[in-house]
């Protein structure tokens, strides 16, 4: 099979998307089918048009991974093609007055709509019900990053014993590092030794200006620009606890990053990430900023504790979220389109 796959570009600004069209291009080669990628290059710059690959390469499918930015150039095209179902796309684009009708019709004519779990299957049909019947879930992978890159503590000089709270993700307003603002200054008012690293592209130039403002406002606080995959490994076996503090999630790859790591995790109480952890099992989730600050203060208490909930994590997601289950689904998707 050749399937022409279509992720936004910069890649340095979706870092989140690349990855996983990376993965995916690299699972269905090793299975000996024929990839090529549209939209960027590892360095985020443009590689070619659509119209001139589909002529030139002759795919056999066309895979688009996000809606808005990818998959309104398949309106009217003449071949079998697929769109994967972000969080921003079920949560933002699906309900925006401007964006909501293309990405709705969108989802009306791809031939097989893949997303990352049953749940965001059930709200795209309660949303498209022509999208019936051509539902695919692809759980994505939780693949283990390298973790020779330098890490955040011999970066900063942040000494082995003060607890470091890591927050990833892209600096844009749906993943809410904003209420993440007051947690140091609480803790620390606690009494615990503690800090927090931000880190992720500025996705939405107003709100990464703002946040960064707030977080120069205070002591240990730290905003960081994207970190590179190996450095990203690092900065997840630094970390303490792993922070996600998103409005909205399809399947956040922070989490299934960090929690193959073994890294605690404590993330936001939303659909997409309960569908990740398991409160007090695998993870913990808060409503709001007061029960985050205790959840997290309640982790740097019990060391002990939080160690048993990044060995249930890693356990759980190395269980259920393989690469090979991937792109046995993704497969089983492309088949049926």
């Amino acid at each position: 099979m050749k399937v022409l796959l279509l992720t936004p570009a910069p890649a340095q600004q979706h870092l989140g998307g690349f990855a996983t069209v990376s993965r995916y291009r690299d699972g269905l080669q090793q299975m000996g089918h024929l990839c090529e990628v549209v939209g960027s290059t590892g360095d985020g710059g443009l590689r070619q048009s659509l119209e001139g690959t589909v002529s030139r390469f002759r795919p056999d499918l066309v895979h688009a991974h996000d809606i808005h930015r990818c998959g309104l150039q398949l309106l009217g095209l003449r071949l079998p093609w697929v769109v994967s179902v972000r969080g921003e796309d079920l949560h933002e684009d699906m309900i925006d007055a401007e964006r909501g009708p293309l990405v709705c019709e969108v989802l009306r004519r791809a031939s097989r709509v893949l997303v990352p779990n049953p749940e965001a299957g059930d709200l795209v049909v309660r949303r498209v019900p022509d999208a019936v019947g051509k539902i695919d879930v692809v759980p994505r992978a939780a693949v283990r990053l390298a973790t020779n890159g330098t890490d955040l503590r011999r970066s900063f000089g942040i000494p082995p014993h003060r607890f470091l709270v890591f927050l990833p993700g892209g600096l844009r307003p749906v993943k809410g590092q904003h209420r993440a603002m007051s947690l140091i200054p609480v803790l620390r008012a606690a009494g615990a030794d503690v800090e927090m690293v931000l880190a992720g592209p500025d996705q939405e130039p107003t709100y990464a200006a703002a946040i960064r403002a707030m977080a120069g406002e205070q002591s240990g606080v730290r905003v960081l620009t994207a970190l590179d995959a190996e450095r990203m490994g690092a900065a997840y076996l630094d970390a303490d606890v792993v922070l996600n503090t998103s409005l909205s999630e399809g399947c956040a790859p922070t989490i299934l990053e960090a929690g193959v790591l073994g890294r605690p995790v404590v993330a936001a109480d939303v659909p997409g990430n309960r569908e990740l952890l398991r409160h007090k099992e695998t993870g913990l989730l808060f409503g709001d900023e007061e029960e985050m600050a205790k959840q997290v203060l309640a982790l740097y208490r019990n060391r002990n504790a939080a160690g048993a909930l990044g060995v249930r994590i890693r356990e759980d997601f190395s269980r259920r979220f393989t690469a090979q289950a991937e792109i046995r689904a993704l497969l089983s998707a492309y088949a049926a389109a």
